[in-house]
């Protein structure tokens, strides 16, 4: 058994029960099959054959029909229980891998979400759990019963004729044969595929995500003809895979035939030769294609199993993926937070060969605002996406309130702090819903005062249905200031003590700019609060600017003085403004 198939089994254990009764079921609806042969047996010997007046005979028809249909009224309900309890315990455990994956990938690190395709990640969460569906109840159910049900009309067999019974398995190491050298062939073939649709689906979601740049560029050509490349590798691979089907089938349908001849000629031989009663061969011939069906059906369900569990293996990679960033042993609640930040020494590097922060080390007091500057990529989103967490430093420390964020639980970490980023996330749904995302246990008027606090009612009162207005997918129906003002009214209803603003106005135009630099500013009231912004406006209200270069603290202090001084602020003010006028504060 693979590694797969028994960690498979595990997301299965809590409903053994259901699928016990499934193939309970299963084997009483095809023993209950067995009446017919027999039927047939007894109808021959001991009515046609027998010694007995045509009444008699009518009788006893009469009397073996009667119990037919009686067995077959029974088997109705069982025909009906099987299917859906083992439908039920195979879509639970689906249900419950999925679920389960879902925990598991947010609770993955960002790293390891920078790394890999959206659209590969939910390959794996939807397409390959969807392609595992039918492990249990097509495979795992289906094949207890083939087998069950095959052991026991084996038994049969040879109670009936063991000689007959012998010649009838003859095919049966050839069904093995074909399962042994085909199933590792249908296994790769099946993996090859799946991480074909990955890759598509990667390339699409990426694709119609920034569909604007796309149209803008007029490479749509190009987009059509990259997707034409892969989905005609994916239609190889799915037909290499339907070959390996094609030749299992076949293989089966040949075995199939041959059992029931090598029967029939062994079985005409002895009857030729007196040492087997014709009616007796029919009867045994009668029960041969319950002993061929299930051998075929077994067949079918490895061959299921086999394409079901390359699905499960790229579902288990990901679960066999350790987040980076995780609880430490005996992991501190943090309560009352003040909002002392403070870096010791601290380093990080996404790749170990280029290191983008080195050895900084400043404090925050509580209250007080930092803004961060520097050119593009100096450091400045990496070192507040350190504050959260989201990464792990290198080496150094960083502290909150005086206690290692190594040593507090994630989650009371990261609900300590707010954060209003130069890309408004929203999601899908209405404009209340996004708003109380920062607080799901907020009340209405809670959540109206946070809005009027953003000035996002400014806009509401516009729409047709106010705060219940679906917004769209990423809020495409809003314009960037008003999805940047529910962004703000998403972290006032959070009301957190640590207020991370990443480049909050910096893509909108200078009426937007302008509503919302008033929400932050009251935002920022009394929170330590870490800025990174270009324009100035944002910067001269801050307590302190730190200026980072390539990953280290060049200059500190604050606007009006930094600004009187030659240096590395003063420069980039003047790259931004062409002059600096000393008497901007006057």
């Amino acid at each position: 058994m693979s590694p797969s198939f028994l960690r498979f089994l595990k997301f299965a254990r809590p409903y053994w029960l259901l699928a016990s009764g499934s193939i309970m079921c299963g084997v009483l609806k095809f023993s209950l099959a067995l009446l017919l042969p027999g039927a047939l047996g007894l109808v021959v010997k001991h009515v046609v054959e027998a010694e007995l007046s045509p009444e008699q005979q009518i009788q006893k028809l009469g009397l073996i029909l009667g119990c037919l249909i009686g067995a077959f009224l029974l088997r109705a309900p069982i025909t009906f229980s099987r299917p859906c309890l083992g439908e039920l315990a195979g879509n639970r455990t689906i249900f419950d891998i999925r679920t389960e994956l879902y925990r598991h990938i947010q609770r993955l690190s960002m790293s390891y979400h920078a790394n890999r395709r959206t659209g590969g990640t939910m390959s794996r969460l939807i397409g390959d759990i969807n392609a595992a569906q039918g492990i249990l109840d097509k495979g795992v159910i289906s094949f207890s019963v083939d087998l069950l049900f095959l052991l026991g009309v084996t038994v049969f067999l040879f109670v009936l004729d063991w000689r007959l019974a012998c010649a009838s398995l003859v095919t049966l190491p050839m069904y093995g044969m074909a399962i042994i050298v085909l199933n590792p062939k249908m296994r790769q073939a099946s993996t090859e595929v799946q991480s074909q649709v990955s890759e598509m689906s990667g390339e699409v979601t990426e694709k119609l995500s920034g569909l604007s740049v796309v149209l803008s560029f007029v490479r749509e050509k190009t987009e059509e003809l990259n997707f034409f490349l892969q989905h005609r590798s994916y239609l190889g691979k799915v037909m290499g895979k339907t070959r390996i089907q094609a030749t299992q089938l076949a293989s089966t349908e040949f075995l199939t035939a041959v059992g029931p001849l090598v029967v029939i000629g062994y079985g005409g031989y002895r009857v030729i030769t007196g040492t087997l009663d014709m009616s007796e061969f029919i009867w045994f011939y009668g029960f041969i294609s319950h002993l061929y069906l299930p051998t075929r059906r077994l067949a079918d369900s490895s061959t299921i199993v086999q394409e079901r569990l390359a699905a499960m293996d790229r579902v288990f990679e990901v679960f066999d993926t350790e987040p980076e960033i995780k609880d430490a042993p005996g992991a501190r609640h943090i309560n009352q937070v003040e909002g002392t930040i403070a870096f010791n020494e601290v380093s990080f590097s996404y790749d170990p060969d280029t290191p983008v922060l080195h050895k900084l080390s400043f404090t925050i007091k509580p209250g007080e605002s930092v803004a961060f500057v520097g050119r593009s990529g100096a450091g400045k989103s990496t070192l507040v996406n350190l504050v959260p967490r989201f990464y792990e430093i290198d080496s150094g420390s960083i502290e909150i309130d005086g206690q290692n964020i190594q040593q507090l639980q994630l989650k009371s970490l990261r609900s300590t702090i707010g954060m209003v980023l130069q890309d408004s996330i929203l999601f899908s749904g209405s404009i209340r819903e996004n708003i109380l995302y920062g607080n799901r246990n907020a009340t209405a008027d809670e959540m109206i005062s946070a809005a009027k606090m953003a000035h996002v009612d400014e806009f509401v009162d516009e729409l047709p249905n106010g705060y219940d207005t679906v917004i769209g997918e990423r809020g495409v129906k809003l314009s960037g200031g008003q999805k940047q003002r529910i962004s703000i009214a998403r972290a006032f209803l959070r009301d957190p003590r640590i207020l991370i603003l990443d480049e909050a106005t910096s893509s909108l135009d200078s009426h937007a700019e302008n509503i919302i630099q008033g929400a932050l500013e009251e935002l920022m009231e009394g929170r330590t609060t870490l800025v990174i912004a270009h324009r100035l406006s944002t910067i001269v209200g801050c307590d302190r600017v730190v200026v980072i270069e390539d990953g280290h603290i060049v200059q500190e202090g604050d606007h009006e003085s930094l600004i009187q001084i030659e240096g590395p602020y003063r420069a980039l003010c003047e790259e931004q403004f062409g002059y600096v006028r000393l008497d901007f504060l006057e």
